[in-house]
């Protein structure tokens, strides 16, 4: 949908009118505001949607990225990451309590995922009747993987005193079968979550050709619980 354009500044368009009347590039240069004196707000705000492309594309860019861009620097590169990292935890905040009982619960909870360009692992804490009292991004990582040790999510798990949990992550390449390095490094979380006393229900693959529960998949070392 094409914004309608409204005189005035960028900010002054925003009280008038609201967020949604703003184009990327003005909701962009009210964030970068003032600018600097070579570059003003909305001249550096088309730049980095130049260099970035899309809005979508600027959103996987790492802050020491954005501030190596001529002019943005790292006061506003910091203020771009930080405004749509917040955008990004909106849009993925469920209501708790609700009911998983199964796979496509999983994909439906975490459809967005499935557009991402880059990986990103999620776990799913339920309580025994299997209804969600907290969902965590644990790890964002690129295309085709994603960084991240069973220490760093079991750290988190045990923080929030989850006992059940559910995994899930996407394959931004449109193929939900699980790859090598999804079974190994999921048959690493049930092995350390059961020295935790940690209750390992699946790991959901989700992406725009589908879903794939490992439980399901019938890989025999996975021994879910």
């Amino acid at each position: 949908m094409e914004c309608r354009q409204l005189p005035g500044m960028p900010r002054e368009r925003l009280m008038e009118a609201g967020a949604q009347a703003l184009s990327d590039a003005d909701l962009i240069a009210v964030l970068v505001a003032p600018g600097s004196r070579r570059l003003p707000g909305e001249a550096m705000a088309r730049r980095l949607l130049a260099e970035c492309g899309p809005v979508r594309r600027l959103a996987t860019r790492r802050a020491g990225e954005l501030a190596g861009i001529p002019g943005v620097g790292s006061a506003r590169a910091c203020r771009i990451v930080a405004a749509l990292e917040l955008g990004r935890r909106a849009a993925e905040q469920h209501e708790p309590g609700a009911l998983v009982g199964g796979a496509a619960d999983v994909h439906l909870r975490w459809a967005r995922l499935t557009t991402e360009p880059e990986e990103t692992f999620v776990a799913i804490g339920v309580n025994s009747r299997n209804r969600v009292v907290g969902e965590w991004v644990v790890a964002r990582g690129w295309e085709s993987g994603v960084n991240l040790t069973p220490r760093q999510v079991f750290t988190l798990l045990v923080k929030e005193a989850v006992t059940r949990v559910i995994f899930v992550h996407n394959h931004p390449s449109g193929d939900p079968g699980p790859s090598a390095e999804d079974l190994r490094f999921t048959r690493r979380l049930i092995d350390a979550a059961k020295c935790l006393d940690i209750r390992v229900l699946d790991h959901v693959i989700v992406a725009s050709g589908g879903h794939v529960s490992l439980r399901l998949h019938g890989a025999p070392d996975l021994e879910f619980a």
